[in-house]
């Protein structure tokens, strides 16, 4: 799995070939089918899990070692979000991945990506809100919200040389990120 995900993450979910893969393990096609039976599909669905699982093993971690108040488990989870997730999962591109796979596994997908990211900042958010840290207002929205914010600047280090926020200047991102949102979801 590890060799199908590097080579997601170089040329997309309809660049890899199985044939690939297997000839790169050093197995036969079939027996990758054996251990894969609903192809290439299956693959991919369950390095998407796979990630997602590992995702949210790292959030949580993040967040539990945070201190007691929203906005330091906010800041714990931006950072590990932005900063400190392993690098080497296509998270992208696995998000992609949802574009080719049958109803089923999107809704699976779908189910992970909940448990995975929004689940543990929405129950931050919604703790942050009963404890008056933040107004009162929709906990969904604002989830989106942060993640959104948090999702749209991991592509910092993808910036070209002439951007106005170079790649080195990314380390505060993840701090500064949580005082726009703070400053929204407090007003």
């Amino acid at each position: 799995m590890d060799v199908a995900e590097a080579r997601l993450a170089g040329v997309g979910y309809l660049g890899v070939s199985l044939e690939e893969v297997a000839r790169e393990v050093g197995v036969s096609k079939p027996a990758l089918y054996y251990h894969f039976p609903g192809g290439k599909e299956q693959l991919f669905v369950e390095i998407a899990h796979r990630a997602l699982k590992q995702h949210r093993e790292g959030l949580e971690r993040a967040i539990s070692s945070a201190g007691t108040t929203g906005e330091e488990k906010l800041r714990a989870a931006a950072r590990w979000l932005m900063a400190e997730r392993d690098p080497r999962q296509p998270m992208d591109e696995l998000r992609d991945v949802a574009k080719f796979v049958h109803e089923q596994h999107r809704a699976g997908l779908g189910e992970g990506f909940s448990r995975a990211l929004y689940g543990p900042i929405r129950r931050v958010i919604s703790s942050a809100i009963e404890s008056g840290e933040l107004r009162d207002n929709d906990p969904d929205f604002l989830t989106w919200s942060f993640l959104s914010l948090s999702s749209g600047l991991m592509e910092i280090e993808h910036t070209p040389p002439n951007s106005p926020i170079l790649p080195e200047d990314g380390a505060d991102l993840p701090d500064r990120m949580v005082d726009l949102f703070l400053g929204g979801a407090r007003a």
